[in-house]
């Protein structure tokens, strides 16, 4: 029935192609400049989405939305919390960005953590590669993501109006509705923003299980969140200066083995931006000066039902049987209180002035860049808690309160050898100064710990046209990033992860070599990319199962612990579109993707894990003069290169014979899955008001697929969601 009736509306919006006229034109590529690189970026990796493509590939979390980006994955931990992986990296490797400056989240920490940004409100949302994230320090190693919501303006609104949206979504009966209004009084333009969003646990596909019991819904991923926001600017010739406020509120659930206890997470984000940008006429080198400020102030709280995984494995050991004594139990469970598991509290400033240069033929951006923080983690389960560790007499400290403050010079230079060939050079020194308050568990003492540390990086480039429309490009980069405090000291359990993560206090300081090369086609029916790329770390830190267990409140828990190794990553990333039709009344556009990726741990000669499959899509889409409609195949190849370490056979006989399941995080193969998506839009007017209505279908076919990227205590208990039909309208008055 469902299939049916996602074939119906889709032959509906299908049919209405009958009403084009004449279509627009297809755009090119977008120009080869990017709002978060501070000079031309056309010798490095980037990408970009916004209009109709952002529309298009847009989900509840960033991390969705970008998860069909060549060389982009996702850490799905349900719907809610899903953060990019760039290039098999993610965590302290990939910064999150609102707007130019930190989202000061938490979700850098943990895969359970979602980032805090409403992506309905985004109108551009920037990706940062290799080389072009060296700007952003240590912490972008991996790469940078910029979310760009204009809650301040940039460019004065020409008149008033404002926008109203709603959507329904079949799959989890979800309400995603909201809207903003903006003014302009002569130099001044100013905004107000609102949304929200409603669902229930999403459909699994046919076919999924969990311990071999069949079930079609996946428990405990349901959700609400809201956000508002207003901002102003004052604009005069040559520049402008604005101030926005916005505040986020986001509960969802945690699926997977805590999904009977109800474990969900409770998040609030309150945040000040300001920004100036400003041309300066009158000097001989300086050209302009760009002004960013961001303030937030972050806490999330992770609750759940007291006790319930005890009652979870009483239910376990009885199976699916029927129980006489079933309406005690849910009696029971009613008179159960939330307990609080952990709570994260961040607060922190961030503040970056970059002063655009030009001293004849070079040209180029010098910049300062400050970031303070203040981490805190309560509760009774705390990664900071601190302890003995039995196996190795290691005693960690618990850890109160984190303040780290970074303060750091960049420079970037930019020279044309020729007409056709440029070339640029930057680096970027950075000092990171952090005060532990911690207390010490055997002699009942508090005190305060300071580290000092400092990064370097820099990188070379050089970009040549071939011939017209084609660029051949290529970087060299060398990248440095500090430990996290994490991974460093933490000691102690997360409950919704069912992981006890033991820091390495012996981390040294990571440091990568990386070298991508760069084809671009801009102009012309057919335009694309093709990247390749090779980086070689030292002491590069992940989180390893050890295959022992913790026991935390009569909650046994995996052990996890930061390891260093020797690694490399080398990949392939492809895009493709190609004008194949452009007639009086409309016009098809295909396209395709695809990417592969290698993850190498060399110090044991093995695969790292997490590491995303190879992928390939293809689609289609019509743009006629009301109507646009296209459909996309994405087929994610399986997994099977996974970390095997010598010693893992022995131990599993021996786990075996013991009864034991300590190997319950450890990675598994993941099968291969396809994904048909489609859409369509019709352009609707209403006096002086203009309108969207639109229609968008995921996995059509309700393929059962599971992202092999997520976490394995997430991966096999939340699948992809089921197939889903979005329905809904825009206006614009």
């Amino acid at each position: 029935m469902k299939l049916k009736l996602i074939s119906l509306l889709f032959a509906c919006s299908l049919a209405s192609a009958q009403e084009k006229s004449s279509g627009d034109s297809i755009n090119e590529l977008d120009a080869l400049t990017i709002e978060s690189s501070p000079i031309e970026s056309v010798t490095q990796s980037w990408s970009s989405l916004s209009g109709d493509e952002l529309d298009n590939a847009n989900g509840f979390t960033i991390g969705e939305t970008l998860s069909t980006q060549p060389g982009v994955s996702q850490s799905f931990f349900g719907p809610s919390a899903n953060r990019p992986m760039i290039r098999g990296l993610d965590k302290f490797r990939v910064r999150m960005l609102q707007n130019g400056t930190d989202t000061f989240d938490v979700s850098a920490q943990s895969e359970d953590h979602a980032v805090p940004v409403e992506t309905m409100l985004l109108e551009r949302v920037e990706i940062l590669r290799g080389s072009s994230a060296l700007l952003y320090g240590g912490s972008a190693i991996g790469g940078v993501v910029n979310m760009i919501d204009r809650n301040i303006p940039t460019t004065p609104f020409s008149k008033a109006g404002a926008t109203l949206q709603s959507s329904y979504t079949s799959v989890n009966e979800g309400s995603n509705y909201g809207g903003k209004a903006f003014a302009d009084s002569g130099s001044l333009s100013f905004q107000i923003n609102g949304f929200g969003r409603d669902f229930k646990d999403y459909d699994a596909p046919d076919g999924f299980a969990i311990d071999g019991n069949a079930t079609d819904k996946v428990l405990n991923s349901l959700g609400d969140s809201s956000t508002f926001g207003f901002g102003g600017s004052h604009f005069w010739d040559k520049g402008y200066a604005g101030i926005s406020y916005s505040q986020y509120e986001n509960t969802y659930g945690i699926p997977g083995g805590h999904a009977a206890s109800e474990t969900r997470l409770e998040m609030e984000n309150d945040r000040i931006e300001a920004r100036s940008e400003f041309e300066i006429t009158d000097s001989d080198w300086l050209r302009g000066v760009e002004l960013n400020f961001g303030y937030g102030d972050y806490k999330h709280v992770e609750i759940g039902k007291a006790h319930a995984h005890d009652d979870d494995e009483h239910d376990d050991d009885h199976g699916d049987d029927d129980h006489g004594d079933d309406d005690d139990h849910d009696d029971d469970h009613e008179e159960e209180e939330f307990e609080e598991h952990a709570k994260y509290l961040r607060e922190g400033m961030e503040a970056r002035v970059a002063l655009s240069h030009e001293i004849g033929s070079l040209k180029g951006v010098l910049g300062f860049h400050a970031l303070f923080d203040e981490l805190s983690i309560g509760g009774d389960e705390s990664i900071f808690a601190g302890d003995t560790n039995s196996s190795n007499d290691i005693t960690y400290d618990k850890i109160n309160n984190e303040e780290a403050q970074k303060l750091a010079v960049f420079l970037i230079e930019e020279f044309e050898l020729s007409e056709s060939t440029l070339v640029n050079a930057g680096i970027r020194w950075e000092g990171f100064d952090r005060e532990l308050a911690t207390f010490k568990h055997d002699d009942n003492v508090s005190s305060a710990n300071d580290l000092d540390d400092s990064s370097f990086s820099a990188s070379v480039g050089f970009s040549h046209d071939i011939s017209e429309g084609w660029i051949l490009s290529s970087n060299l980069s060398y990248s440095e990033r500090v430990p996290d405090t994490a991974e460093l000291f933490s000691y102690g359990p997360h409950h919704a992860t069912e992981a006890f993560e033991i820091g390495n206090p012996d981390l040294n300081k990571e440091t990568a070599v990386g070298i991508e090369v760069i084809l671009r086609r801009t102009i012309g029916n057919v335009t694309g990319q093709l990247s390749a790329f090779h980086t070689k770390f030292n002491d590069y830190v992940y989180l390893e199962a050890t295959g022992d267990e913790q026991e935390v409140e009569g909650e046994h828990m995996a052990e996890m612990k930061y390891e260093a190794v020797k690694a490399e990553f080398q990949g392939l990333e492809a895009e493709l579109d190609w004008l194949a039709l452009e007639n009086p009344g409309w016009s098809l556009l295909l396209s395709a993707y695809g990417d592969l990726l290698r993850g190498k741990n060399k110090s044991e000669n093995t695969h790292l894990p997490r590491i995303a499959p190879a992928r390939l899509g293809v689609g289609f889409e019509v743009q006629a003069d009301k109507l646009r409609f296209g459909v996309n195949l994405n087929h994610v190849f399986k997994q099977n290169r996974i970390p095997v370490h010598a010693e893992e056979e022995h131990a599993e006989e021996e786990h075996e014979e013991e009864g034991h399941d300590d190997h319950a995080h450890e990675e598994t193969a993941t099968a291969a899955f396809s994904v048909l998506n489609a859409y369509a839009t019709y352009d609707l007017s209403l006096g002086d008001s203009e309108g969207q209505l639109f229609v968008r279908g995921y996995n059509l076919a309700d393929e059962l697929g599971f992202n092999h990227s997520s976490p394995s205590t997430i991966k096999e208990y939340a699948p992809i969601p089921a197939a889903n039909v979005e329905i809904g309208l825009k206006f614009d008055f």
